[in-house]
């Protein structure tokens, strides 16, 4: 393949014009663009935020955005980072299926204090212009993230999200091709996500997701500059692609630029724990709803799962579990779920954690693999419960909720934003979310986003 698929993408995300985006793109983005915001104030609460928080300052003086949920300001870059952070700290973050990539995430987070940025400089973004820059950034991330077609081998949430959050930024400074090509080829030296912090469960998880959107403020400065990057840098032998995905496939994602919108595409998690985890609680949950379900009498509980959760939440339970290695251990969710009917932000405190009743149910849970060939399938899932007298149970799942094809009403949509925004470090009460969230539907009438933005600080 030449560059053609470079000049491709980046001429769909930085040429498509505003009212070339349909409406149900639009409505997509602002409602994961709310979510996102709600999860990220969820996120200020994290343990280990504040000391990121101080790092992070220590990297450069200047206020020119701010931190969901905060009073302090820091440079672009850096607030970019700390905001990616909180939103994926909890494993509550929406999620494109077909790619793997939180991509709201990294994207937002860029996208918001660039505009910030913009605005402190006498060039305010409009609502139109931002919605444009975080669906073009997203068709972006998840048209290279769908592209894989072998295992998972790098953290691609972080490692293709960083391209929507770079697609957003250059969008939103008005790149050419020209200087979007040296802006992109420069991301690709700064790939950052490992899947070792998966597999141990690690709070470095959401830092890479904050490296992501770090990532992009540094390659457009530098492209303004006039430095460039390797032109192939997607598919080129050395290029992301061949890096980081051992079997791909870019075609039909080109081929669907323009046509099917990504971010219509992008899912809920109504859990905060791992994405994969998911379809066994939804199952789990509707066997409990059939009734008679006495977590006590439960023998064993046996997942058929596909090759991708097991690898990335099939793990085993472990003495003294940590907050984050219990988000995506599906024997410590699914045991939680069956003795308090859900999961929530509450069952991953350290009472909860090492809750003995929880611990011995959880080790009860049995995974298996269900020959599943699809190595980056999300579902089908099936969840069966053995009683002391025998099978007592079981259902296939489907789809996942929260998913296009399973999706939140509203209503659950606003209940997990409020159960969000009541966990923050400063919470913000429901009255002051409410009108978030009326902010965040009027947004492509607005002057200046920044005012969003300052809509997150706490009163």
């Amino acid at each position: 393949m030449t560059i053609a698929a470079e000049t491709q993408l980046l001429r769909h995300v930085l040429e498509t014009e505003e009212d070339a985006i349909p409406a149900s793109a639009k409505q997509a983005a602002r409602r994961f663009l709310f979510d996102t915001l709600a999860v990220g104030l969820a996120g200020s609460a994290h343990p280990a935020q504040p000391g990121l928080l101080s790092a992070a300052s220590r990297w450069g003086a200047g206020a020119e955005a701010g931190i969901w949920g905060e009073t302090a300001r820091l440079p672009a870059a850096q607030a970019a980072f700390v905001n990616a952070f909180q939103a994926h700290a909890l494993e509550f973050d929406a999620i494109h299926e077909a790619a793997v990539v939180h991509v709201m995430t990294p994207t937002l987070a860029a996208a918001l204090a660039e505009a910030e940025r913009q605005s402190a400089l006498g060039r305010p973004v409009a609502g139109s212009q931002f919605l444009a820059a975080l669906v073009l950034g997203v068709d972006l991330a998840c048209t290279i993230g769908a592209a894989a077609r072998g295992p998972m081998r790098f953290f691609r949430p972080a490692t293709a999200g960083m391209f929507g959050a770079y697609g957003a930024v250059a969008r939103l400074r008005g790149f050419d091709a020209a200087r979007g090509a040296a802006g992109a080829g420069l991301m690709l030296g700064q790939i950052p996500g490992t899947m070792q912090a998966h597999h141990e469960g690690s709070i470095a998880l959401a830092v890479q997701m904050g490296f992501a959107a770090a990532a992009a403020f540094r390659a457009a400065d530098l492209a303004e500059a006039g430095v460039s990057g390797p032109l192939a840098w997607l598919t080129g032998p050395s290029g992301f692609l061949e890096m980081t995905e051992a079997g791909h496939d870019l075609e039909p994602g080109l081929a669907a630029l323009g046509r099917d919108w990504q971010v219509t595409h992008l899912a809920h998690k109504p859990f905060p724990s791992g994405r994969l985890t998911h379809p066994a609680i939804d199952g789990v949950q509707r066997l409990m709803a059939r009734g008679g379900m006495d977590p006590g009498r439960i023998r064993e509980v046996r997942l058929h799962l596909p090759p991708l959760a097991m690898r990335l939440v099939g793990r085993p339970l472990v003495p003294e579990l940590t907050e984050n290695y219990a988000r995506l251990c599906l024997p410590y969710v699914v045991a939680t779920t069956l003795r308090f009917g859900t999961v929530g932000l509450q069952d991953f405190t350290p009472a909860r954690l090492s809750d003995p009743a929880t611990l011995a149910l959880a080790l009860r849970v049995r995974v298996m693999e269900d020959g599943t060939s699809d190595p980056n399938a999300v579902v089908p899932q099936t969840v069966g419960i053995i009683g002391e007298e025998g099978l007592a149970a079981r259902v296939v799942v489907e789809a996942a909720l929260g998913s296009p094809a399973n999706p939140l009403t509203e209503a659950a949509q606003m209940a997990k934003a409020e159960a969000c925004a009541a966990a923050a470090r400063h919470p913000m009460p429901p009255e002051r979310l409410r009108q978030l969230a009326t902010r965040v539907e009027a947004l492509a009438c607005a002057p200046d986003v920044a005012a969003l933005a300052k809509a997150l600080g706490p009163v």
